[in-house]
């Protein structure tokens, strides 16, 4: 009976802990604002479960700061945060929820900056004490493109180039590791962010990738392609961090030797944001000294969609319309192909630039390459744009170059030619000139000849 009568006073002190409903914030534009646990400063009362669900539109982002925070210690025997807590869950861009652990006491937590679209706080307390006052807390909403790259430490003075981003509106470019291709800076983490439009994504390419004699030495330097809206878990329990994205990131370690199947050395990022981390403990490896080319070198491009073998559209502006046009018909779409390997071990590389079909052909598997929709002006720019494999968009530049030349050259001749003609034309006007002339000159001399043998003859005549 005793126990009966608790169990209904637990649920009593429920519902009347029930009262502090649900907070809806939500701001479409970037905006600041304060939520406080109730009655702040007053001391909170319990039992209360309050949540406070902070949204705002999917190109901004929500940061949280602490300003007062006096919640119930930990309990002594568990070590537990059980009297009252608050906790912090964040959702990002797939659904997925990360939640922080529970933070109680009095120490200010620190600030919890998100790339995510989406927060709740949660504040619970179960035993009632009048001398803690809860909390205050200040969230802000800023504009995803306001988010610079992470802070980049170069532990040599004399390296150059550590860290960047790239600029509005630019479509392609390259990253090279400061001091390539002859050495790299010891004890550095070199972050550059690379953003592009909200409806493109980015596609990753190492062109040159040297960095350590063996795979195992990625404590010597390692390369990291990052997701930039992968959500970075705060707090000490490792249980949580199952909840990231396996395909979020991805890490080279020594030599491109290592990575000779196609398909390994790109990446294709799920959104229009990614980070390049180059981190390192020591300089290039003594054997490594007098090589060709030392460090690395990253092709990067703007991806308008990505286009399936059966026609249907996967770009990121909403694929085929209402009219049934491709969204992306008016650019550049690679050609894809085929590639072929022996062994499923490369299946995983593959499965990051998401080929179409998959088959197998008696020993070998064979994929489709993923063909990129690209902007137009990237194409005969130089620069190997498409995937690996695929030099669609450069495959023709060599053939018009030829019958540009060609055109230039016969046009060059032509105008050789009529400049000729008309110096042949000019020599011969000149001539007839000076012809005409001088047959007027020998008209004119004779002309005076004759007047004057006749006034000759008319004089000597004798008189009669």
């Amino acid at each position: 009976m005793i126990e009966y009568l608790l169990v209904v006073f637990h649920i009593i002190l429920l519902v009347h802990g029930s009262y502090c409903p649900i907070q809806h914030i939500h701001s479409g534009t970037p905006a600041t604002g304060v939520i406080k646990s109730p009655g702040h400063p007053t001391p909170y009362s319990a039992p209360l479960d309050c949540v406070f669900n902070i949204t705002t539109a999917a190109s901004n982002v929500i940061q949280l700061s602490f300003s007062e925070f006096d919640l119930a210690p930990k309990n002594q025997l568990s070590d537990q945060c059980l009297d009252s807590y608050l906790l912090v869950v964040v959702v990002d861009r797939h659904g997925r929820q990360h939640v922080g652990e529970r933070l109680c006491g009095n120490t200010l937590p620190s600030p919890i900056n998100t790339m995510q679209s989406w927060m709740q706080v949660q504040f619970v307390t179960t035993s009632t004490n009048r001398k803690y006052k809860g909390f205050k807390i200040q969230y802000r909403v800023l504009s995803e493109a306001a988010i610079q790259e992470p802070t980049s430490v170069l532990g040599e003075p004399m390296f150059s180039g550590c860290g960047g981003h790239s600029t509005p509106g630019q479509l392609s470019g390259e990253i090279l590791s400061p001091g390539y291709p002859n050495t790299y800076p010891k004890n550095s983490t070199c972050n550059w962010l690379i953003r592009v439009e909200a409806r493109q994504r980015i596609y990753i390419r190492i062109v040159h990738l040297h960095l350590a004699p063996t795979i195992a030495e990625c404590e010597r330097a390692s390369l990291t392609i990052i997701d930039g809206y992968k959500h970075e878990n705060y707090g000490n329990n490792g249980d949580r961090k199952e909840s990231t994205s396996e395909t979020s990131e991805a890490k080279f370690c020594g030599s491109q030797l290592y990575y000779s199947e196609e398909g390994m050395k790109s990446y294709l990022s799920s959104a229009n944001r990614i980070v390049v981390r180059l981190v390192t403990q020591e300089g290039p490896a003594t054997s490594m000294i007098g090589e060709e080319r030392i460090g690395f070198k990253i092709v990067w491009t703007a991806v308008e969609g990505l286009i399936g073998e059966t026609g249907g559209d996967d770009a990121l502006n909403g694929g085929v319309n209402g009219n049934g046009q491709v969204a992306c018909k008016d650019q550049f779409v690679c050609h894809g192909g085929q590639v072929c390997v022996e062994q499923l071990s490369n299946s995983y590389q593959l499965e990051k630039c998401k080929p179409v079909n998959l088959k197998q052909f008696g020993h070998g598997i064979c994929a489709s390459r993923s063909r990129l929709c690209i902007h137009s002006s990237l194409v005969c720019d130089g620069v190997h744009n498409c995937v690996e494999g695929d030099f669609s968009d450069e495959q023709h530049c060599y053939s018009r170059e030829i019958i540009t030349s060609a055109a230039l050259g016969f046009s060059l001749i032509v105008l050789t030619m009529l400049v000729l003609v008309c110096c042949d034309q000019f020599r011969k006007r000149r001539r007839l000139r000076v012809l005409i002339r001088e047959r007027r000159a020998t008209e004119n001399g004779k002309c005076n000849n004759n007047n004057n043998n006749n006034s000759s003859t008319t004089r000597i005549q004798p008189n009669r």
